[in-house]
């Protein structure tokens, strides 16, 4: 066999080259695999692809989301040729043909492991991180009552048990102590709903050891079993450590306050903090502890207890939609539609925190006495929870808790399912079973066995279909990029259900070409164009904003607040609202006569729930693009693109553009005279920012003052203040006191006095910070002389 290349195109590897060696097979998957792909969409062990004589030929291994051949679900092994491309996860390769020193990307893959897409990063970096640890309550008594290989084989099974939970949500379990483990979830790659997935990984790390508990007790009568479990967020540097095999790691105060509530948690219980009890109030059950201690700390750090998820429905909105009037008008329109026999589909469209849910909520209230309404939501843990938005609609429609015992479950089942679906008995066993419940549990009936995904879907729809028939229905399912292949799959034939029976499915989804629903955008599109209409939702304009900021602050905001609050934002209703609250909590206002204004710190502010939302966006691309995003993020929100190439020091700068492009991290501002790129959204600047450490962010600056200096050869005036601004964010202070100068003199000489006054006020700080008293002594004169 010829050598075969596999380019990757799009995911973690994007611009990669694997080469197939003859005789080898290459198994990809998130772990335990020859090609390990730190790709979230990826199962374990995904794919397996082969080459002999015969040619190439790939299976898919069992995996969640499916095995793609030019656009296509394979269901068994499948010959490959050159110029195929082939998706698992959110990833896309294309075969080629090999050609021997291609390049630097080229990968020879062997009888060996490949770890890609997780190479490590240039230096430590700053990120908000959840760490969760946990460990058995008195285990160092069982040395006592049991024999040591005993001892090993019970603690071991409890910390695997723990450790599943963990990664069933998304963590990675960085260290393991005997009877405990140490994860974080943010590492290697932040999430937007990091401190969720601990909590919810946390609940299933009780639930399992409770039961777990129950098995000891019967073989070894051991009764007090249990795990304590401590939950902290906050800001924390992320690097490698170790010399043989390094690892990457999460250290600093977020981690030492995590330990430190796992061992004042009470057995059974999780005792999380104060910045981690914040983002979960509004989706679990929360209460206070009070204050604990912590050693090396002076301050005490308040504590929560972490209960259960809340049960209550979400109320009602907060405030009035403001603007929207176009796309609420088309909604309304499809309502009518539905009611009047006539099935449709909305794809709303729209960047996070646009306002695709604030619109359901508001056709909610429009729609409920007219229709039934079932709302279900994708999770963007869910890789290995299949079906989870309809099987959501499903349980709250019978009115079924998911903590719920079997025997309620099988009672709402028969009675609630039973009445609509009639003689369909197999439907109905087959969504008893989608529920994990068995009807007729005498009959031991075998729940073990796999549901076939036909037999599913066709349950499915014969419940919709029948349900609809009694009385119009909306069918709502929220963050469908995250959903997983087999609910795109009955998402489609949701929407072949329309053309029969007046309903309509409704769906938020995120631009994300990589993932199953975007995939399924277009197929629909194109197959039922009478049905189907997108409503891409944009930003608010300025006066929206306004308005909507007005509604928000129960005070009054002085002009310059109110616009530079709506600025930041830029037509994005969640990044104001988290925008208001952090400049409300952190002291980013400060009272004048009769209004507020912002104080010197707001523009630095950013809230914890928008760094975590804006990092992850820059997090889950490739490393080389991730840099390249930070150093475009020194320069600023506008960027040359030649003086990145000279700053970033990578050697394809241009394909990691590309891939920051396609991602829509940044778009090209201009082409002439000077090629440059913007960044699409400030804060996304400001987030890559964050993630640098001060040393790192120091190094960068100087080197991008220096590339200005270096690359352009117009007169230095024109550059002064941004040269001045790039040294006094580096290590090199006497030249940005120098540039400061010569830009306040300049100033000066246009008269720009209050300019003049500001630049050498500037000058002056830097120079008491150098020692630099002449200095000090030369700037006082010039400010004396412009009377101040």
């Amino acid at each position: 066999m010829a050598l075969t290349t596999l380019l990757v195109t799009s995911g973690p590897l994007e611009g990669r080259r694997v080469v197939l060696e003859p005789g080898v097979e290459l198994v990809i998957g998130r772990e335990d695999a020859e090609l390990t792909i730190a790709d979230a969409q990826i199962s374990r062990r995904h794919a397996a692809i082969r080459g002999d004589r015969n040619g190439v030929e790939i299976r898919d291994l069992g995996s969640l989301n499916g095995t793609w051949v030019n656009g296509e679900k394979i269901e068994r092994a499948r010959l490959l040729h050159v110029g195929d491309t082939v998706e698992v996860g959110g990833t896309s390769l294309e075969v080629e043909a090999a050609q021997e020193g291609r390049d630097r990307r080229t990968v020879r893959v062997r009888r060996g492991t490949e770890m890609l897409g997780t190479e490590a990063p240039q230096g430590d970096e700053l990120r908000r991180v959840t760490a969760l640890f946990a460990d058995v309550v008195g285990s160092t008594g069982l040395g006592e009552r049991l024999r040591p290989e005993e001892v090993k084989s019970l603690i071991g099974d409890c910390v695997t048990r723990m450790s599943r939970a963990v990664e069933q949500y998304g963590g990675a379990v960085q260290a393991y102590m005997g009877d405990g483990i140490a994860a974080f979830f943010g590492v290697p790659a932040v999430h937007e709903d990091d401190a969720e997935r601990a909590a919810r990984a946390a609940l299933r790390i009780l639930e399992a050891v409770e039961a777990y508990a129950r098995d000891i007790e019967g073989a070894w009568g051991i009764a007090d079993f249990n795990v304590r479990v401590g939950i902290n967020t906050g800001q924390a540097a992320v690097g490698l450590v170790g010399a043989r095999d390094p690892q990457r790691v999460s250290l600093g105060d977020t981690t030492n306050v995590a330990a430190r509530l796992q061992g004042t948690a009470q057995p059974g219980t999780i005792s999380i903090g104060e910045e981690t009890a914040r983002a979960l109030a509004a989706r679990f059950v929360v209460e206070p502890l009070g204050d604990v201690s912590v050693k090396g700390r002076e301050s005490p750090v308040r504590t929560w207890r972490l209960v259960r998820p809340a049960t209550s429905a979400p109320g009602p909105p907060s405030h009035p939609l403001v603007d929207r009037k176009t796309e609420l008008a088309q909604l309304s329109t499809a309502l009518d539609e539905v009611e009047a026999g006539r099935g449709q589909t909305i794809l709303l469209v729209g960047d996070a925190g646009i306002g695709k849910t604030r619109l359901l909520d508001e056709v909610r209230g429009l729609a409920t006495p007219r229709v039934t309404w079932l709302e279900g939501h994708s999770v963007s843990y869910g890789e290995e929870l299949l079906l989870t938005p309809f099987v959501e609609i499903l349980r709250t429609w019978l009115g079924v808790a998911e903590d719920e015992a079997e025997v309620a479950t099988r009672m709402k089942i028969q009675a609630k399912l039973g009445a609509l679906l009639g003689a369909r008995a197999d439907s109905l066993r087959t969504l008893a079973r989608l529920l994990s419940v068995r009807l007729e549990p005498e009959a031991r009936e075998d729940t073990s066995a796999a549901l076939a995904a036909s037999d599913i879907r066709e349950a499915y729809i014969a419940w919709l279909e029948a349900l609809s028939e009694h009385r119009p229905t909306v069918v709502v399912v929220e963050d469908l990029q995250w959903a997983d292949a087999a609910s795109c799959d009955l998402a489609l034939d949701v929407v072949e259900l329309t053309e029969r029976v007046p309903l309509l499915l409704a769906t938020t989804l995120r631009p994300d070409p990589a993932s199953a629903a975007w995939r399924l955008r277009g197929r629909v599109l194109t197959e039922y164009p009478h049905r189907v209409k997108e409503l891409g939702i944009g930003p608010l304009d300025d006066a929206a904003a306004e308005e909507l900021l007005v509604q928000l602050f129960t005070g009054e905001l002085n002009p310059i607040a109110r616009q530079g609050i709506v600025a930041r934002a830029e037509g994005n209703p969640l990044y104001l609202q988290e925008l208001l609250r952090i400049l409300t909590d952190g002291g980013g206002l400060e009272r004048e006569r009769r209004s507020w204004g912002l104080t010197s710190t707001s523009s630095t502010l950013l809230s914890p729930a928008l760094e975590s939302l804006l990092v992850a966006r820059i997090d889950h691309l490739p490393d080389s693009a991730r840099r390249l995003a930070q150093a475009a993020a020194v320069i600023g929100r506008t960027f040359p693109v030649r003086v990145l190439e000279r700053v970033s020091g990578a050697g394809d700068v241009r394909a990691d553009l590309q891939v920051l492009l396609r991602a829509e991290i940044i778009r090209e501002h201009r082409r002439y005279p000077e090629f440059e790129c913007i960044f699409k959204h400030g804060l996304l600047q400001e987030a890559a920012l964050s993630t640098l450490t001060a040393e790192r962010r120091r190094d960068l600056y100087g080197r991008v003052a220096a590339a200005f200096e270096v690359l352009f050869d117009a007169p230095p005036d024109d550059y002064l203040e941004r040269l001045a601004h790039y040294y006094a964010h580096s290590d090199d202070l006497a030249k940005a006191l120098d540039y400061l100068e010569r830009a306040g003199e300049r100033a000066a000489l246009l008269q720009a006095e209050p300019q003049a006054v500001e630049l050498w006020t500037r000058s002056s700080e830097i120079a008491s910070r150098l020692g630099d008293t002449a200095a000090e002594l030369r700037i006082a004169a010039r400010l004396a002389d412009l009377g101040t």
